[in-house]
């Protein structure tokens, strides 16, 4: 069963330049959009000065440098073609509809790694990359793992204090669904805890978790097409569909542009 779809209404007066971080030729067939995966909501475009100032970028027709930096679900450690991660998506996504080779995504994925584990190296593979824009994916791995949220919240505030030095805009990307995300008695606390640090620090959230479960609610999709019999990472449809979303929030908040109704 498909989602109505929304159109997303995207202009730019610049030619508009840059290069693929993957050449599109190269990615594996397989990066298809699942029937299932909704459009962006306009109730997640961002409208913050940060995104403001980086339009004026684009309007200059400048490319766009984007760190994607997390966990497996960044790096696609687990996938049999680490470019069928959502970065790559996102990356293909934010150029269709921005203009071609507008923007670059740089991924900085590693594989089981927590909140401190990426903040320690903040400086090494994020701030020295120069971003124009950072996702943050976090929580899954920490959750699983039952870490302290006060100790993770302190940590998430050095993170995003580091990169504010800079004024590079943020997107917090929370957990997924997965079943072993789900029966973490941490899940609430360390998601509430992220929410709680983007409106404290200006970031933009963009909730995976609240994707993947509208999709389940509306019996759009089943679990096993969302996440993988490890009961812990995304299905290669599900990296489609979150660097899909993601990427016409991204667009559209960079435009100053709603998401309206398709005609």
């Amino acid at each position: 069963m498909g989602f109505g779809r929304w159109g997303l209404m995207v202009g730019v007066a610049a030619a508009l330049c840059g290069s693929f971080s993957v050449a599109r030729s190269e990615v594996p067939s397989t990066e298809i959009r699942p029937e299932w995966c909704p459009a962006a909501r306009p109730e997640d475009v961002s409208t913050s000065a940060q995104f403001r100032r980086l339009a004026a970028k684009i309007q200059r027709g400048e490319t766009i440098k984007l760190v994607a930096i997390g966990s497996s679900s960044t790096e696609g450690s687990d996938l049999t073609d680490q470019r069928l991660a959502y970065p790559t998506h996102l990356e293909h996504r934010l150029n269709s509809l921005l203009g071609a080779k507008a923007v670059k995504v740089v991924n900085k994925g590693r594989g089981g790694e927590n909140i401190l584990d990426a903040v320690a190296r903040f400086q090494r593979d994020v701030m020295a990359e120069g971003p124009d824009l950072v996702i943050w994916q976090l929580g899954a791995n920490d959750i699983v793992k039952n870490l302290d949220v006060t100790m993770l919240k302190s940590s998430v505030d050095m993170g995003l204090s580091l990169l504010a030095q800079d004024q590079v805009p943020v997107v917090m990307m929370d957990s997924q669904t997965a079943p072993r995300v789900l029966v973490s008695p941490q899940r609430e606390p360390i998601d509430r805890m992220i929410r709680e640090a983007a409106s404290r620090h200006g970031a933009m959230l963009w909730s995976r978790f609240d994707l993947m479960r509208s999709i389940l609610a509306k019996g759009a999709a089943g679990q096993p097409d969302l996440i993988k019999a490890d009961g812990m990472h995304m299905t290669i449809p599900m990296h489609v569909c979150t660097g899909a979303v993601l990427g016409e929030t991204i667009a559209a908040s960079l435009n100053g542009r709603q998401l309206t109704a398709a005609k």
